[in-house]
């Protein structure tokens, strides 16, 4: 069972990174986990903070409006994770994402972090964020 709740205020602005963000979500830490033990499922997650979010934008020319460029968001998870041979193990952190060039689809990319035993003060929008939203 997963619990998306935390995020769901923000779930607008989740979906400038993905059309369905929930399940992106999953795929990105579940794809994290099995690089390091193949065959591991994620078998719940709760969001456990709100999230953090950091934007960035280009001024439109003779125009007031602004246009969405970048935009990074943290947020603070427990999850419970199955290893192969049905071995569980919860784990704590924070998972990040951000996109860059999303004012241009064709050059818009992606990241994400997964970092483990960390919290927002040091990962989110006073910390690691900062310079996350800056990768080319």
């Amino acid at each position: 069972m997963h619990d998306f709740a935390r995020l769901k205020p923000t779930e607008h602005m989740l979906k400038w990174l993905a059309a369905s963000p929930y399940d992106a979500i999953l795929n990105e830490i579940e794809e994290i986990l099995q690089q390091q033990v193949p065959g591991s499922q994620v078998k719940s997650l709760t969001v456990t903070s709100d999230p953090q979010w950091l934007t960035g934008a280009r001024r439109q020319e003779n125009s007031q409006q602004a246009i969405l460029t970048r935009t990074g968001v943290s947020f603070e998870f427990d999850l419970t994770v199955e290893a192969p041979h049905s071995v569980e193990h919860r784990l704590h952190g924070v998972f990040s994402w951000a996109g860059v060039h999303l004012d241009e689809p064709e050059k818009a990319k992606m990241r994400v972090w997964f970092d483990l035993d960390a919290t927002l003060e040091t990962h989110g929008a006073s910390g690691a964020l900062q310079e996350r939203i800056y990768f080319e």
